[in-house]
């Protein structure tokens, strides 16, 4: 047995059956039949242009601003945790003095730490020791 359409559905039909006619149209037939109507096509068509582009542009603030606010949330929600440049350069320091800095750079290209190599190694044992601090809050130490 087949089911009784309801009004929306025979209205949501007849809306698209109309739509279809005007997409399917020929320019030339949209032309006349505004003619008859009494209305100017090419208005019609700035209009609708317009509106399109009001509407793009108006999704696109709605985005930004969604995007915004995301941002902003993430921010409002992150931990971020100092890193302690001091406390990585003493541990580099006592590193050195066991040459296990020498030794690990050695390895790396045969040579002495640069200027920007100790910096580099500075910063990844501040991050170390931010990731050994943060492990060590946590109890999985």
């Amino acid at each position: 047995m087949s089911k009784v359409p309801s009004d929306n559905e025979r209205l949501s039909k007849v809306s698209k059956a109309i739509d279809d006619s005007i997409l399917d149209a020929s320019e030339k037939d949209l032309r006349e039949e505004f003619a008859e109507g009494g209305d100017d096509f090419d208005k019609a068509v700035a209009r609708v242009d317009t509106a399109i582009e009001r509407a793009k542009a108006r999704a696109a603030r709605m985005k930004f601003e969604r995007a915004k606010n995301e941002a902003k949330a993430y921010r409002e929600g992150s931990i971020v945790t100092p890193l302690n440049l001091d406390k990585a350069r003493q541990r580099l320091v006592g590193m050195r003095s066991s040459g296990l800095a020498d030794t690990m750079m050695a390895a790396r290209k045969g040579g002495k730490l640069s200027d920007r190599d100790e910096a580099g190694i500075v910063d990844d044992l501040a991050q170390l020791q931010a990731l050994e601090d943060e492990a060590e809050e946590k109890g999985e130490e």
